[in-house]
């Protein structure tokens, strides 16, 4: 029944075009046109429509076997709407799946054609902003053939990555490492001509490991404080991997309830009516890497003093020296005070003898610190009142190799 009515609406085009071609217009172009239309008029009739994300829009499409012979649940192809495009490289939502086009087809003057693959695994790695990153991809044992253009098989220490080529998955570099299941694989070679929007990564088995970063959020401010209603209070936020600061990192702060303080994306809060309120911050790029403090906001003015030691080295070669800088705040806002900075040993509370304090600027608010042994100390710096002391600032005095 269906091939009948498809039967039907071809001898109508043809008819109409042919009327139309009588009438000086060109039949080529006008058939072209016409069949567009009865495409576009027909298309979500089909049983082979699919509703798709393709670059995460929505978009009509068909999406039929490869081959009428070979049937390989893992490779589709995907037909356009009419004078829509699918280009290689573009990642496809389809059949709870991530897929890549990796093959396209623009002999058709109806509809543009894009082979599809199945992604099989995900690259995980963070970027330059240190946004963790899910890339999908196609990962097969061997490597690309520059004739082909298929992948050959080789040795499990040896496989093919295909990825999109986009400004993200460009960052990706020589010699970079990534668990793959139960193995790890540097990458050996990155081949961006062999199929245009798509990156060929060859890799092969490494011993050493994919090492992903271990962030940390601190709110500066400590666990709870007490505010007047008439004065913000700035929340000072401090983000390490592992011991090293991050300069720049994005987050993202939420108030508990906006009727009693309200803060904004700096972190400054403010005030709307006496009571309790929990102000918490989070990293963009990882929701479970979190802070949060306690506000009791009162009718009396109040004073919430921080010390922070804010830049300096995280290690010192032994018989070297390293300057280190602290800062004062009440609520949250710099403020001058004098300070004195002293060492202990790496449980916070001992003394030590692997490293020295040979010299200090109280007004200055600076030290300097020589490393006399290997192993680690922590810096901890106070006002000359005592009334605020710095967390520990650990340092690691090693070798010169």
């Amino acid at each position: 029944m269906i091939c009948k009515n498809i039967e039907r609406m071809l001898i109508l085009l043809t008819w109409w075009t042919d009327y139309q071609a009588r009438r000086g217009q060109d039949r080529k172009t006008l058939f072209t046109d016409n069949m567009k239309n009865l495409v576009s008029t027909e298309f979500e009739n089909s049983t082979s429509y699919e509703l798709v994300k393709i670059s995460g829009i929505d978009r009509k499409t068909r999406i039929v076997e490869e081959s009428s012979i070979i049937k390989n649940p893992n490779r589709k192809r995907l037909l356009c709407f009419p004078d829509e495009i699918i280009s290689i490289g573009e990642i496809v939502e389809f059949d709870n799946s991530n897929w890549i086009c990796v093959n396209g087809d623009t002999t058709s003057k109806i509809s543009d054609v894009g082979i599809i693959e199945r992604c099989n695994n995900t690259l995980q790695f963070y970027d330059s902003t240190s946004i963790l990153h899910s890339i999908p991809c196609i990962i097969s044992k061997g490597s690309i053939s520059l004739d082909e253009q298929k992948i050959i098989s080789t040795l499990d220490s040896e496989i093919a990555v295909q990825i999109s080529n986009t400004s993200i998955t460009r960052q990706i570099g020589m010699n970079y490492v990534f668990r793959i299941g139960l193995r790890n694989y540097t990458i050996v070679n990155i081949d961006d001509i062999i199929i245009p929007g798509l990156l060929i990564l060859k890799m092969v088995y490494s011993e050493v490991e994919q090492v992903f970063p271990v962030y940390s959020l601190t709110i500066l401010n400590g666990d709870s404080i007490q505010a007047d209603i008439n004065t913000p209070v700035q929340l000072n936020i401090q983000v390490k991997d592992r011991e090293t600061i991050i300069t720049s990192p994005l987050f993202t702060f939420t108030s508990s309830n906006n009727l009693i303080a309200t803060v904004t994306n700096t972190g400054l809060v403010s005030f709307l009516s006496v009571g309790n309120v929990s102000i918490s911050c989070k990293l963009d790029n990882d929701n479970l890497i979190q802070d949060s403090i306690e506000i009791e906001i009162v009718e009396e003015e109040q004073h919430n003093y921080t010390a922070v030691i804010n830049n300096g080295n995280i290690s010192i070669i032994k018989t070297y020296s390293s300057t280190y800088t602290c800062t004062f705040k009440d609520n949250g806002i710099a403020i001058t005070d004098s300070s004195v900075f002293y060492l202990t040993g790496d449980d916070g509370i001992s003394e030590t003898l692997l490293a020295s304090i040979v010299s200090q600027d109280s007004v200055g608010n600076s030290c300097v610190v020589k490393g006399l042994n290997l192993g680690y100390v922590r810096l901890f710096v106070k006002n000359v009142g005592e009334t605020v002391v710095s967390s520990g600032f650990r340092i690691q005095i090693k070798g010169l190799f």
